[in-house]
């Protein structure tokens, strides 16, 4: 039996390739938008890739289903609850597709979405007995799915439906039956997943507290409460996914951008998310960018911060850091990246264009500014969690997502330096404000980390 685990860093996204070699057939479950990883591993391993199933409709990336049809002529199967408006055969409860000895039985297990499945695995080569769950987004690696992603008005159906899926639909599979869910750590499709792509049903029911034999009422409280925010770009993606993502071939066109092009692209409406570090952001950057630095958490980042419709122009150390922006990018649903500056900043101000910049202070340079400007606002963005863990005496808490949103009211003509855990947050939320207007903005470079050792290496 073929079975394989693929993993995209960042969304935390987990896919399968799952056949026989000995039959020649495999299917993929779950596929992520670029989809030449699972063309090899089948090239590989001598199998013809047949069906492709996505467990629902996703919402945190643009699913592959598509385009790996495309690709291999596959037939792909959704639930009919995902209302698909792409060619499709249908998923229903106690179907079972066999691809050699691998056989995969559809489980409809709705909570995270109303149309939920998850598939039980059997290697029929070496037992008649079912070894593996592919659970989706229902149960993850020290976590569960999140009910509220279909809306406030499903909430309470979901909850319930959640709870039945988890100890009904599972209560015939033994313990040592093995979990792979369809995502890991990183993933906004829960709240604490551990970065283990892999456990077993008894040790989540031993450890995982939802499955440890929790009363309904305590389950419905902690999951009605203390979600975090769901990026704005997850309705264009649900809407995406829905009608069929475009094929990558037919997304905007990305090259190289001279400075000239630029600005006429910025006097219709683009937007620059420049990709840089926040040290060379704060020294000098475009005006009305927003600085996003490249990691392997930044898609979450931009879908909170930018609507997946905008013109985006990237800027970038290099051409080699803009394309693999473009690609993460690209599978959250932002197809309209319309080019790079591959230079940084470099053309952009070698033709004396115009620049903005964001301060970045020091511990001991906020420590002098406090010292002399007892006005001087310090801006906390972080978690209400992180907050109560520890902040600045003086500072005021205002939430990144509440910055990101426009919900909050500050003095445009007040100075301010922005906090958080490392800095990374600072920087977006100091770009943020700077392009709507505040212009005596500056970021604490290290963020909180650096201002705690500063204090533990006076003590």
């Amino acid at each position: 039996m073929l079975f394989q685990q693929f993993k995209v860093d960042g969304l935390g996204c987990l896919s399968y390739l799952v056949g026989c070699p000995g039959a020649g057939v495999a299917c993929v479950v779950d596929p992520e938008r670029h989809v030449d990883r699972y063309l090899q591993a089948a090239q590989d391993n001598g199998v013809r890739i047949t069906h492709i199933f996505d467990t629902h409709l996703h919402a945190d990336h643009i699913t592959g289903t598509i385009e790996l049809a495309e690709r291999t002529g596959a037939t792909i199967y959704v639930h009919p609850g995902v209302k698909a408006a792409f060619p499709h055969q249908e998923l229903h409860e106690g179907e079972r597709f066999h691809f050699g000895a691998a056989e995969l039985e559809v489980i409809e297990t709705f909570g995270h979405t109303p149309n939920s499945v998850s598939f039980a695995v059997t290697d029929h080569a070496r037992s008649e007995d079912v070894f593996a769950l592919l659970t989706g987004d229902l149960l993850f690696v020290g976590d569960i799915g999140r009910p509220d992603l279909a809306g406030s008005d499903l909430l309470e159906e979901q909850v319930r439906n959640l709870y039945d899926s988890l100890y009904n639909k599972l209560a015939r599979f033994p313990d040592w039956t093995e979990v792979y869910p369809a995502h890991g750590e990183g993933s906004l499709c829960g709240r604490g997943m551990s970065a283990k792509p892999v456990s077993t049903l008894g040790f989540e029911r031993r450890n995982n507290p939802l499955l440890n034999k929790m009363p309904f009422e305590k389950f419905h409280e902690i999951m009605t409460t203390g979600f975090q925010v769901r990026p704005d770009n997850f309705a264009v993606m649900v809407d995406k996914n829905q009608r069929g993502p475009l094929p990558l071939a037919e997304a905007a066109p990305f090259g190289l951008m001279t400075t000239q092009q630029v600005e006429r692209a910025l006097s219709n409406g683009a937007t620059i998310v420049d990709t840089r570090v926040p040290s060379a952001f704060g020294a000098a950057y475009i005006r009305g960018s927003v600085n996003i630095g490249l990691t392997p958490l930044s898609v979450n980042w931009l879908g909170m911060t930018i609507a997946a419709d905008t013109e985006i122009i990237i800027v970038a150390d290099t051409k080699a850091r803009a394309h693999e922006a473009a690609y993460i990018y690209r599978r959250a649903g932002y197809d309209r990246l319309i080019g790079y500056l591959g230079d940084g900043i470099s053309s952009w101000a070698a033709q004396a264009k115009p620049l903005d910049h964001l301060p970045q202070l020091t511990p001991e340079s906020l420590k002098h500014v406090l010292g002399k400007y007892s006005n001087h606002i310090i801006l906390d963005v972080r978690s209400d969690v992180e907050w109560e863990s520890g902040h600045l005496e003086e500072a005021i808490h205002i939430p990144i997502n509440n910055i990101m949103e426009g919900d909050f009211t500050l003095d445009k003509d007040q100075h301010i330096t922005i906090i958080c855990g490392s800095g990374y947050r600072a920087n977006i939320a100091g770009s943020l404000l700077k392009s709507m207007g505040y212009s005596k903005v500056f970021s604490l470079i290290g963020g909180m980390a650096a201002w705690q050792a500063s204090q533990a290496a006076k003590a």
